[in-house]
Formats: C-alpha cells, structure tokens, sequence
C-alpha cells in the first residue's frame, strides 16, 4: 500500500476510480485489526486486506454513500441504510 498526498479530482480527470486518504494512525489501527482477524497475515498486506474487504461489504449492502463527504456522513448513511435493511428483513419473515 502506498501512502500519497491528497489532490482535487476534477470532472475531467475522474475514471471512475474512487479515491479516499487514510492517517498513518488510521493504516496503523486497520494493520492492527487485520491482524487479530488473521495473525498469520503479513503486516505489509494487512491494512489493504482491510480496506479491500470494507470496500467489498460496503458495495454488497447497495448502500449508496455518494452523498458522503466526511466520516460522520458514512456513519449516519450506514447507520440508516442498516437499519432500513433489517426493517425490511424483519417484514420479510
């Protein structure tokens, strides 16, 4: 995983390509979380494994969190698309 330094994505250059920054303390606390999920992982994989696998889930729920700017923005659109779901599946029973 590299490490890069924040730019503007304009209109024009955007590939379809998400991009999001990370804090070192951040990469640290997923290397960490990593480890614990699997100890034989190699630290240098572990934080990407992470990401990899949030990135996954988040795309698998169909929560739409193109509104998001901000880490209390994720939260609140996950708390609400969460709950909307188990709503749905306690009527589904």
């Amino acid at each position: 995983m590299k490490l890069v330094a924040a730019k503007a994505v304009t209109e024009e250059t955007s590939n379809g390509i998400e991009t999001f920054a990370i804090s070192p303390a951040q990469l640290d606390y997923l290397g960490r979380l990593a480890h614990e999920m699997n100890p034989d992982m190699p630290m240098a994989f572990a934080g990407a494994h992470v990401i990899r696998t949030l990135l996954e889930r988040f795309e698998e729920s169909g929560i739409d969190f193109t509104e998001a700017s901000s880490e209390n923005d994720v939260t609140r659109i996950a708390a609400r698309g969460l709950r909307r779901q188990s709503r749905q599946r306690h009527r589904n029973r």
